[in-house]
């Protein structure tokens, strides 16, 4: 049977929502990832106007899923270090991230910059991620 600990999984789901809120900022990749995706300041504006919460709850669960998964592989793989959680991230990644982000570029056409933004932030969440699980092992 595996044991899954959610508080590691909660805290990954944290520190992951922060990097990602600083990645897509103004300081980051925020203006390029707005130019990119064609996205303009008044529609930002107007996504907030509406109430953004429903938005980040939704991909705040969607977090929390994506590490519990990671934390039933790090489990099931008997991973007991903050090393083998993060190489275990990087395999995920490269498996289903990476994978499923050739087909934006290669059939919705979206520009190479835009899935290095949004794909490197995954990675370095998963890495940190699953760091952060394989350490409370």
């Amino acid at each position: 049977m595996y044991s899954i600990n959610f508080l590691p999984i909660l805290i990954s789901s944290v520190v992951a929502f922060g990097l990602g809120a600083f990645w897509y900022s103004p300081f980051i990749f925020g203006r390029e990832w707005m130019t990119l995706t064609k996205i303009s300041k008044s529609d930002m504006m107007a996504t907030q106007a509406k109430g953004v919460w429903k938005s980040y709850l939704i991909q705040f669960i969607a977090t929390f899923v994506t590490f519990a998964v990671l934390g039933f592989l790090i489990s099931a793989s008997g991973a007991n270090s903050a090393a083998d959680g993060a190489f275990l991230g990087i395999i995920v990644w490269i498996g289903f991230v990476l994978t499923d982000a050739s087909g934006a570029l290669l059939w919705e056409r979206k520009p190479m910059k835009l899935i290095l933004i949004n794909t490197t932030i995954t990675l370095m969440t998963l890495l940190v991620g699953g760091a952060i699980i394989g350490a409370w092992r």
